[in-house]
């Protein structure tokens, strides 16, 4: 099986979730958007390609919130904490505080992990966590800084 929800039927892929989006015009698949959540915009720079700041890109940009208010709430949580903006405990924390749950990772028919880009059920808007990555999808497109849609989809967060 190479698609969610898709079957072989002599040597042909049928996908009937994917068939009928497409019938309604609706998105079948995730695509990227470059987004870094405002960071350029606040002038905070990274020395390195990867910014590591996945946690605080993706939280700006799925709750719609300005890149240095989550980078400050975030770090005075970790403070807190005793821990890093970009621990586990403190992000939790922090969506939690904001009114999100967290959601158990979506699974095909057979029970397997769906890659982000195949993920056709994709809520509105989402943090996303990814192999040891966070996302965030809005409007159906993973906004990110890099495209992670090949990876498959862990648990994620939805707005309550």
């Amino acid at each position: 099986m190479t698609e969610s929800f898709g079957f072989n039927i002599e040597g042909r892929m049928v996908n009937r979730m994917k068939d009928q989006m497409e019938a309604l015009g609706l998105p079948t698949t995730i695509d990227f958007v470059y987004d870094d959540g405002g960071r350029s915009k606040v002038g905070y720079k990274s020395r390195v390609k990867n910014a590591d700041d996945c946690v605080v890109r993706s939280i700006a940009i799925a709750l719609d919130l300005p890149y240095d208010q989550v980078f400050r709430e975030l770090m005075y949580i970790g403070l807190e904490l005793g821990l890093y903006p970009n621990a586990r405990s403190v992000h939790e924390r922090y969506l939690k505080a904001h009114g999100w749950v967290k959601n158990k990772c979506p699974r095909n028919t057979s029970g397997n992990l769906i890659k982000l880009r195949d993920w056709c059920s994709a809520p509105h808007r989402a943090v996303v966590s990814n192999s040891r990555h966070l996302t965030a999808i809005v409007d159906g497109k993973c906004r990110d800084t890099w495209d992670c849609t090949y990876r498959p989809v862990n648990s994620y967060w939805t707005k309550a």
